[in-house]
């Protein structure tokens, strides 16, 4: 559905016609009093659909929605049970096309995201500076809350426009300053788009690889305590080379600066983090959700091999912590990789570095030790201090 009835295309008025049953939302079934077909409320909850279709199997059935219902729409509901020769769609124009509309821009740049039904968190993890978004809010994502979350990512001088119950005769489209807004008791429609164009100096979430540790909570002053330093951190994600659709294993993954790194630069992949100190897993938790990859990032808790049985089979694994149990975790975690899975652990004692050695034999493998040093003051004058020598070692299986 558009914002006229009337827009419907041929094709898609004739399948209303020809429907024996239609379901919709109340002020979607309104715009048809002429059909003489059967009409039906979506259920609540969505879940239930299923229950309703599978009642109805045989007849034609014709589902209302707004706009393009492919893109954050109803399709994901209907295609986790029937395949796709059993569905027709016919797409109209979405709110976001008509909000841009509105606003008299190309929207071709912009970041769209939707934060309906998901944690707000999930914006930090794509907000950059100088970029356009077009964000689907709910009653808990407002403009408000938005704003506010602009103000402490650094970019409190954005610019906000939103577009309130667009085409119905309420329509409103209003632009804002985001430290103004925040800071306002503005009421909006809940049926909102917003457009967002990020202003200000940012420095508050990380634009690119190699997140400062000082930025990580690990209960340690900043830049301590048990996470990968920068350098070593940047080393690793280059030698897991994750890629979109893959599954990966962090495995003692500390206060997760590995993994939520790796969670934050491929969000087309999945992350499972598996730590078992009741400390870091805290950590851990901050700083998935100050980062925002709440949505890729999982939490595992446990020890290692046994937290690993139930998760997915995964495509890259990282081995950085073992507590010990370095060998007996190496052997069920490759054998676990698929043909071109890639394995890169870490060792600093001279135990694990022995037990690396022995787990990769004469098979081959790639070996990088690290040395990092930086500058300190001692007596009023810059040192190099040193930081222990890390040993990572690569395998990539092969057929």
């Amino acid at each position: 559905m558009g914002m006229d009835a009337d827009a419907l295309g041929r094709a898609a008025r004739t399948a209303l016609e020809r429907a024996e049953l239609v379901i919709g939302a109340p002020v979607h079934r309104a715009a048809f009093p002429e059909l003489a077909a059967e009409q039906r409320p979506y259920p609540s909850p969505m879940s239930g659909l299923w229950d309703l279709l599978r009642a109805n199997v045989g007849r034609r059935i014709a589902l209302l929605a707004s706009g393009d219902p492919l893109f954050y729409g109803i399709s994901s509901t209907l295609l986790r049970h029937l395949p796709p020769e059993h569905l027709v769609f016919h797409p109209n124009v979405s709110s976001i096309q008509v909000a841009f509309a509105r606003l008299g821009r190309p929207w071709q740049q912009a970041q769209l995201l939707s934060l309906h039904g998901r944690p707000l968190a999930s914006l930090r993890a794509v907000l950059r500076g100088n970029r356009l978004y077009a964000l689907l809010t709910d009653r808990e994502n407002t403009p408000t809350v938005i704003a506010r979350l602009l103000i402490e990512t650094g970019f409190g001088e954005s610019a906000l426009w939103v577009a309130e119950d667009l085409g119905a005769a309420n329509e409103r489209f209003r632009a804002f300053h985001a430290a103004a807004l925040a800071e306002a008791d503005t009421e909006f429609s809940p049926l909102n788009v917003v457009i967002v164009e990020t202003r200000g100096p940012g420095g508050v979430l990380p634009e690119f690889p190699g997140i400062p540790d000082a930025w990580f909570s690990t209960g340690a002053e900043p830049g301590k305590g048990l996470l990968s330093k920068r350098e070593v951190r940047l080393m690793i994600l280059s030698l897991l080379a994750p890629r979109a659709s893959e599954i990966g294993w962090d495995v003692g993954a500390g206060c997760g600066g590995v993994s939520v790194e790796w969670a934050r630069w491929n969000p087309e992949g999945e992350v499972h983090a598996v730590e078992c100190h009741p400390e870091r897993l805290e950590h851990l938790g901050i700083n998935r959700e100050r980062f925002g990859v709440v949505a890729n990032l999982h939490v595992v808790a446990g020890h290692a091999p046994e937290a690993l049985a139930d998760l997915p089979d995964p495509h890259a694994v990282f081995i950085g912590g073992s507590s010990g149990s370095l060998r007996e975790i190496l052997d069920p975690v490759w054998a676990r990789l698929p043909v071109g899975g890639r394995l890169v652990a870490s060792a600093v004692t001279e135990d694990s570095r022995v037990e690396l050695h022995a787990f990769v034999g004469d098979r081959p493998a790639e070996w990088t030790e690290l040395s990092v040093a930086r500058a300190e003051t001692l007596a009023g004058q810059r040192v190099m201090r040193p930081y222990l020598p890390v040993l990572l070692m690569k395998m990539e299986k092969s057929a």
